[in-house]
């Protein structure tokens, strides 16, 4: 992931992307193949690899590839076409439980390289970062690049934002680069950490036969949350993130507080399942949308790839606070673990709303990134 970031910066997003291909394509053929247990590790690993840095340049570029006016829904609704993948993988999941372990690994190596395929097919047409190729120096290939873009494109009907936000952002732009790392590190530390407490972890505990459609309800749940994302232009980042950082906590907090009701009744169950999901999608998107835009062009893969590197990171320390499931109060005990580990997502965001700039509502990448 952290790799990936690098290499985005140094060779530019389009070759990233080709980079990432590569380890796709050669990860989803030692998985359909694999005949041990190494060559099944080996596999996984180049995929996830694979999937860290693509995530990683499609949250560097997508900021600098969408207009100014359509960049905001545009991130958030790349990011919730991520949980489609929870839905698409829980589905999955009904048609191969039943069978046998070479079966379930075809279907992801197939799966993998279908998919791989449509990318091939689709970055072969795609543009290489304009801005990124400007601020690396490279005029004249920016220039081409511009000008495949803007062929048959019109430039009219481009609505105008309050000149009072991008006043406002100018003169708040010199938030230290350490302060913004550290808020979007935290923000998003708490979902990458959070996210599978409810479904996961502790609906397993109480419905361990109903586990496939818990899955599969959570993240239908996200994805059609997710849609507000098309407003993501109209209105503030901040109070998005703010409202379902707030929410989400608070959500843990009365799932903590009500477990012997919940444990015991479905219809609640379902209910708190549901809203936790849509909610965290919510602060999900975006978290992730402005994780990718507070950086100048020519670091923005790198300390984008930071924050993710560190957030998924501390995970790993994690594991050593988790309570020894034999302890008596091992329960009580991760239920506290879960409400401050939101908690801290909440407060950072509820920082970053007092102090930090806004960069929705159709504000320039420029502004957000702190380049003008």
């Amino acid at each position: 992931m952290s790799i990936g970031g690098y290499i985005s910066d140094k060779v530019g997003r389009k070759k990233t992307f080709i980079y990432s291909m590569a380890m796709y394509a050669i990860g989803g053929i030692l998985l359909t193949l694999s005949i041990n247990y190494a060559l099944v590790l080996i596999s996984l690993a180049l995929l996830l690899a694979a999937a860290g840095s693509e995530m990683n340049n499609i949250m560097t570029m997508a900021h600098e590839i969408f207009p100014r006016k359509h960049r905001s829904k545009a991130m958030m609704m790349l990011m919730d076409f991520v949980a489609l993948a929870s839905v698409i993988t829980a589905a999955v999941s009904f048609i191969s439980i039943s069978t046998t372990i070479f079966f379930g690994r075809l279907m992801a190596g197939t799966a993998v390289l279908l998919a791989l395929i449509v990318l091939i097919f689709l970055r072969m047409k795609m543009p290489e970062s304009v801005r990124w190729l400007e601020k690396v120096g490279k005029k004249d290939d920016a220039i081409k690049e511009s000008q495949k873009i803007l062929v048959n494109a019109s430039v009219t009907n481009i609505d105008p934002i309050d000149p009072k936000i991008e006043d406002n952002n100018k003169s708040d732009k010199k938030l230290p680069l350490w302060f913004k790392e550290v808020i979007v590190t935290l923000i998003a530390f708490s979902n990458a950490v959070g996210y599978g407490f409810m479904a996961y972890t502790l609906a397993p505990l109480f419905f361990p036969s109903l586990f496939p459609y818990i899955v599969l309800i959570a993240g239908v749940a996200g994805f059609a949350a997710g849609f507000l994302g098309l407003t993501g232009d109209k209105y503030s980042r901040k109070m998005f993130l703010t409202i379902s950082s707030v929410a989400v906590a608070l959500l843990m907090l009365i799932i903590a507080l009500t477990l012997n009701i919940w444990s015991k009744d479905l219809i609640i169950f379902w209910f708190l399942l549901i809203a936790f999901y849509a909610f965290v999608q919510i602060d999900y998107m975006t978290e992730d949308t402005l994780k990718g835009e507070l950086w100048p062009t020519e670091h923005r893969g790198k300390l984008t790839a930071l924050a993710r590197a560190v957030s998924i990171g501390a995970y790993i320390p994690l594991i050593y606070l988790i309570p020894n499931p034999s302890s008596p109060n091992a329960l009580s005990e991760f239920l506290m673990i879960a409400v401050i580990i939101w908690g801290i997502g909440a407060v950072a965001a509820i920082i970053w709303h007092i102090f930090g700039i806004e960069t929705g509502k159709g504000v320039s990448i420029s502004i957000a990134s702190g380049e003008i």
